[in-house]
């Protein structure tokens, strides 16, 4: 299912590491900090960026976004770009959010926790804490967007707040969950959620020369090389890099490249010890409001599409794959919301219809 040859030609590239410098600020948008509790006596600071759409400012649904393993929030901005160029998709205003430790976040704060002990239930943590201060401030979203590891962790939040007996659409008034080339996390029963990524071992072993063990502020985490990051996440199934694909120099020009806890990592794969973090069947079904939409892209080198097609079904019920929208061109690559946001954009727009 996947190519011995892509992950042998990327293990290869893992040469040196990388120091991601702070992006300068966009005009015309508004940055938020926002404090979230990830555990008892353990604070973190999120950076969230507010965008609006300056030719559909108001009356329009507002989305939040977030980004996946070793990304940013400013990943998404491509994609907040062709949402609002995308005029059925009625965006009006767009939230950015970076993870701990990602971006302009803070690292943990308090009681001795390190960046790559972090978890992924930290990260829903903090998913959670920050919609809560969004909504604070009146910003509601409509939309939920999650990307790779951050729609695993949309999907962990979800069903630790259906575990405090609310949902999303609850307790911050979700219409609409937006599940782009999603993770595959465990499920009730196991093992009916089957990753070849993940099960093989294949995620596991290319990760393990990334690893560094022994930063004494990050702690243990993953440092995936800019000359690196191109190649990994735009590379489709037959080894080809996708065109649209920003160089090594431009993932750290534009901020899109972070580290990653191990810890969170490790739990993504189910390795090192870890199991994948277990979410219930139906927790997207109709009876917990949000609608969601899965959105697999066929040439994903880390998800295949039965694999998220299974998810979809597990996640919602639906045999029928209503709202399951697969992207089938040369170029749907797993970072196509970057390289081909508007490709993105337009699945979107029929997961809306």
């Amino acid at each position: 299912m996947k190519s011995v040859a892509i992950w042998s030609r990327l293990l290869s590239l893992v040469t040196f590491l990388f120091a991601r410098p702070a992006s300068a600020d966009q005009p015309g948008e508004q940055d938020l900090l926002l404090q979230v509790e990830l555990r008892p006596l353990v604070t973190a600071d999120i950076e969230a960026h507010v965008l609006v759409n300056p030719d559909h400012p108001s009356g329009g649904r507002t989305f939040v976004l977030l980004h996946g393993l070793a990304h940013t929030g400013d990943a998404l901005r491509p994609l907040v770009e062709a949402v609002f160029a995308n005029k059925a998709l009625k965006a009006s205003r767009a939230v950015l959010l970076s993870l701990p430790g990602h971006g302009g976040s803070s690292l943990p704060q308090g009681q001795g926790v390190l960046f790559g002990d972090l978890t992924l239930d930290d990260d829903a943590a903090a998913l959670i804490g920050a919609l809560d201060a969004l909504a604070a401030r009146g910003l509601r979203p409509d939309v939920l967007v999650g990307h790779s590891m951050g729609a695993g962790i949309v999907e962990h939040a979800q069903d630790r707040l259906i575990d405090d007996e609310t949902d999303f659409r609850t307790r911050f008034g979700i219409k609409e969950v937006v599940l782009l080339a999603s993770t595959i996390p465990n499920a009730v029963p196991p093992n009916v959620l089957p990753w070849d990524l993940a099960d093989s071992g294949a995620g596991a072993a290319f990760l393990a020369p990334l690893v560094i063990l022994s930063d004494p502020i990050l702690g243990p985490h993953l440092s995936i090389p800019p000359a690196v990051w191109p190649g990994l996440f735009f590379t489709n199934t037959i080894g080809d890099l996708a065109p649209g694909a920003p160089s090594a120099a431009d993932v750290v020009a534009q901020g899109y490249i972070a580290p990653e806890a191990l810890t969170a990592s490790l739990e993504m794969l189910g390795a090192g010890g870890w199991s994948r973090p277990t979410v219930g069947p139906g927790i997207f079904g109709r009876r917990h409001g949000s609608e969601a939409c899965v959105i697999a892209f066929s040439e994903d080198i880390f998800i295949a599409v039965d694999e998220e097609m299974a998810l979809y079904r597990y996640l919602t019920g639906d045999t029928q794959y209503q709202r399951f929208v697969l992207v089938t061109r040369s170029d749907a690559v797993h970072d196509m919301l970057i390289s081909a946001p508007d490709a993105v954009a337009s699945a979107m727009e029929t997961c809306s219809k």
